[in-house]
């Protein structure tokens, strides 16, 4: 949720903010059928049925790119298994298409069928002579979608020149890039100081011109393939955005599905963008795991992406999976899913895939693995949330607080003495403000700024819509595209009910979208109180005068009081990660200190006490803290894709018959556990990576005399003697000395008050106004529970001028007639996240989502036997 503007700005003052296309002779009709599970697909004209009077025979039909029902763009990567190979003949539709396949090493016949017409075909298998046969449909879906998401957002404008159809599909483009031998000269030679930065590591490749071979860097894959570093990246259109797969490549040489180069490892590396934000037209898929940061910085900072492909893997971003971009994180999930189909059909099966980035890429990984599994093997998140609708709750507070302080920026110079006014006489003291925001005031500043505008529905600037498209106004245009966050995803939320619409909601005959979040019943800075930061005049007036928003996202004096529907449903779909589906996922968090760019450590264990809570155990949930602002170290990128590679390996070479959840505690290598700082590094089995090289000693060191540096590795006991000796940093954990808990218990008194300070002032742990109200660390309450006012809460405080508790309950029952939060319940609303649901077709939609059908069978593309990807929902109606 970090744009690039504001990351840039940030490292200026030292603190640095932490896709594929289906076959193109294949029809894109844009009359779109709906889920095939859901959805009654369409017969193909003139389809042969002399057959159904044969027996089903022995053998199987695997369809490898997707769930059969989920395909799309018009063709299929499919394996036929068979007695007798040579023996069978393949009809799609009655028409034979047996040449399309391919007798692989392993004995099955494995064919790209391409043609598929849109809605339901047939695939028939007729085996020795017509003795019997192996049927198997397959739903395709249009290459320009939707495939599960339901209605389109509209409208939509296509940017690339290319663009064949309203869907903005075009073929596929290619162009390479290649790393120059002489890395380090370059820092030097291309440095430019009127426009200072590192040169970018990647260079333009000509393959019609190409420079010398001795040029051109060397790279081995993780597999032994040695080879020139030479990129070839993919570009085109899926979904109506664009997308981009890059693979280490042999120029001149072919690459399809049935025989991929040598040196790819079967592996996918998908990186994502920063921010919050919502388009109405095409985007670019981004680069770069720190929120793009890193994009011509490899160098410097680490590249998880470069060091990716130079082991061998293909790398994957879309724009829709850039929430910057596109904050709808179904169709997020829907173009990735895509993608991944696209790169099984054109490069082949996948082993498995590791996400990577911050912010707002965290995000995007962290909920689409919950919600929709299986398209992940493995998450590396930095500077995360766990998603956005808990998140916005917190900004909606601060959002609020702001404006009761005063602290709210005017628009012009004629409000200035007001805001002036405003600030000065606002009753709370400016060393008081951090016990209410639980934050510094920097934190709710940047946040308004940065992110808090998406909300808005009449925004000025709506990025990307049509001319001549008019925009929201409550007063002028009422009718006119809502172009904010909430809106964006009315197909999850639903609509609000008649009997809370606005006026202009009864004027337009239609309700907005449901608001996800509300904030009735909420005590601003009780905790605050309790502790004696605030009186108890204080407490009152900032409750009394609070407000909240309305359908508008506009200040209200009344508290925001949300959908109840529009909640459920952000529980239901995963909008709020409650994380039931991460515990066959393992995940590296990788984070650092953050003083008040929006990004504090408190967000890593928030997640990790929400997984705690539903799996009661986070061991597949890793956090490397750092003192580097924000990214925790310029390494971190690159050990976690090592220490991820290294963990999804060891579970897929795991044949034990048991649970995904139980390969992954098992094979959690010694390198993935808690670190601080980033001392262990020089004991990494992969060699000496020292704390903020960047990318300056892998996979070689780049400046003169690195590379006399001790390479023998140091024992791996080293590393974790290293983590306790720095675990100040983390909490001074004497369990982890060995000390018995005799001794543990004696000295908690003393160490635990430590542990709070260090994580309070070395981690930035802070708090958010709910916290400060009461709620846990999960923060999962977007609508609490109401209870009676209770004097307990109020402790007798004259010095605060609480004189009796139930005098001072009465007073705050004024302000809360229907009652308090109580935070021992869970909150209204509450459900568990159903995986892998839809939300209509084209034409209609299903507000709030059913799942799709259930599928047992493995869908064998997608990874390794042992990850057990089978693309279904956990739970139906």
């Amino acid at each position: 949720m970090f744009s690039r503007n504001a990351l840039v700005a940030a490292v200026m003052l030292g603190l640095v903010g932490c896709g594929g296309s289906g076959s193109e002779n294949a029809s894109d009709n844009t009359n779109a059928q709906g889920p095939g599970p859901t959805v009654p697909g369409t017969t193909p004209p003139g389809q042969s049925d002399g057959n159904k009077g044969l027996p089903i025979g022995e053998g199987e039909v695997r369809v490898l790119s997707n769930r059969a029902d989920l395909i799309s763009g018009g063709d299929a990567l499919i394996d036929i298994e068979v007695a007798n190979p040579d023996g069978a003949r393949v009809l799609l539709n009655g028409q034979d298409v047996t040449g399309q396949f391919t007798l692989m090493e392993a004995g099955q016949l494995r064919g790209l069928v391409t043609g598929l017409a849109l809605g339901d075909n047939t695939l028939e298998v007729l085996l020795d002579n017509r003795s019997s046969r192996l049927v198997k449909t397959i739903t395709n879906h249009p290459k320009g979608g939707p495939v599960f998401s339901g209605p389109q957002v509209q409208p939509w404008t296509c940017t690339n020149a290319a663009a064949m159809d309203e869907q903005c599909n075009q073929p596929a483009e290619y162009r390479f890039k290649y790393v120059p031998a002489e890395r380090f000269t370059r820092l030097f030679i291309e440095f430019d100081p009127q426009n200072p930065g590192l040169p970018d590591a990647f260079l333009p490749y000509d393959p019609e011109n190409p420079p010398a071979d001795d040029d051109i860097a060397t790279v081995t894959t993780d597999e032994g393939v040695e080879m020139p570093f030479i990129v070839r990246v993919e570009t085109g259109v899926l979904n109506r955005d664009r997308y981009q797969v890059m693979s280490l490549f042999q120029p001149g040489n072919d690459w399809t599905a049935l025989n991929p180069q040598e040196q790819w490892n079967g592996k996918v590396l998908v990186h994502h963008g920063g921010n919050v934000g919502v388009s109405y037209g095409m985007g670019s898929p981004p680069n770069g795991d720190i929120s793009g940061l890193t994009s011509g910085n490899e160098l410097l900072l680490g590249d998880s992406i470069s060091v990716a492909l130079a082991r061998g893997f293909v790398t994957l971003s879309t724009a829709q999976a850039n929430l910057g971009h596109n904050v709808n994180l179904v169709t997020a999930a829907e173009s990735l899913m895509m993608a991944k189909e696209h790169i099984i059909e054109n490069y082949g099966p996948v082993r498995y895939t590791i996400g990577t980035g911050c912010s707002g890429g965290a995000i995007a990984q962290q909920h689409i693995a919950n919600a929709y599994p299986g398209i992940y093997q493995g998450l590396i998140v930095q500077c995360s949330y766990p998603d956005v609708w808990t998140t916005a709750t917190q900004f909606a507070d601060y959002n609020l607080i702001s404006n009761y302080l005063g602290l709210q920026m005017p628009e012009g110079p004629e409000g200035f003495f007001s805001f002036m006014t405003d600030l000065l006489t606002n009753g709370l003291l400016p060393t008081q403000w951090p016990f209410i925001y639980g934050h510094l005031p920097i934190n709710p500043a940047v946040s308004d700024l940065a992110f808090f505008p998406a909300a808005y529905p009449d925004q000025e600037d709506c990025r990307r819509l049509k001319d001549g498209v008019e925009v929201y106004h409550p007063e002028e245009r009422p009718g006119g595209l809502r172009c904010g966050l909430i809106d964006y995803m009315v197909n999850q939320f639903g609509e609000r009910p008649p009997e809370v619409w606005s006026e202009n909601e009864q004027l337009l005959g239609r309700g907005f979208a449901g608001i996800p979040l509300d904030n009735e019943g909420v005590q601003y800075g009780l905790r605050a109180l309790q502790e004696g930061l605030i009186t108890g005049s204080q407490f009152l007036d900032l409750n009394r005068e609070i407000g909240g928003f309305n359908v508008d996202i506009k200040y209200q004096p009344e508290r925001t009081l949300g959908d109840i529907q529009a909640i459920t449903n952000a529980y239901r779909t995963g909008a709020i990660n409650t994380a039931e589906n991460l515990a066959g996922v393992p995940m590296i968090d990788l984070r650092g200190p953050d003083p008040g760019f929006a990004h504090d450590a408190f967000h890593s264990w928030q997640t990790r006490a929400r997984i705690e809570e539903v799996q009661g155990h986070s061991l597949n949930h890793v956090i490397w803290y750092g003192a580097f602002p924000i990214a925790g170290d310029t390494v971190f990128t690159t050990e976690a894709l090592l220490t991820m590679d290294q963990w999804l390996a060891g579970i897929e070479a795991d044949e034990r018959q048991d649970s995904l959840p139980e390969k992954v505690i098992r094979n959690r290598p010694g390198f993935a556990r808690d670190r601080c700082l980033s001392l262990s590094g020089a004991t990494a089995e992969w060699g000496v990576m020292l704390p903020l090289t960047g990318g300056l000693l892998y996979p070689d060191p780049v400046l003169p005399g690195l590379e006399y540096l001790p390479t023998n590795r140091l024992p791996a006991e080293m590393g974790e003697i290293l983590d306790v000796a720095t675990g100040q940093v983390c909490g001074l954990d004497l369990g982890a000395l060995g000390l018995p808990s005799l001794v543990t218990d004696l000295l908690a008194p003393i160490t635990d008050p430590i542990v709070e300070t260090q994580a309070l002032l070395v981690q930035t742990r802070f708090g958010t106004p709910r916290t400060v109200a009461g709620d846990d660390i999960r923060t999962l309450n977007n609508k609490c529970q109401l209870k009676p006012v209770d004097p307990a809460d109020y402790p007798a405080n004259l010095l605060q001028g609480i004189y009796t508790s139930e005098n001072f309950a009465q007073k705050v029952a004024e302000i809360f007639p229907n009652g308090v939060c109580d935070y021992s319940k869970p909150p209204v609303g509450q459900e568990p996240t159903v995986t892998w649901m839809h939300y209509g077709d084209a034409e209609t939609v299903v507000h709030g989502g059913a799942p799709l059908s259930s599928n047992d069978q493995p869908v064998p593309g997608w990874a390794s036997p042992a990850f057990a990807v089978t693309l279904s929902p956990n739970q139906a109606e």
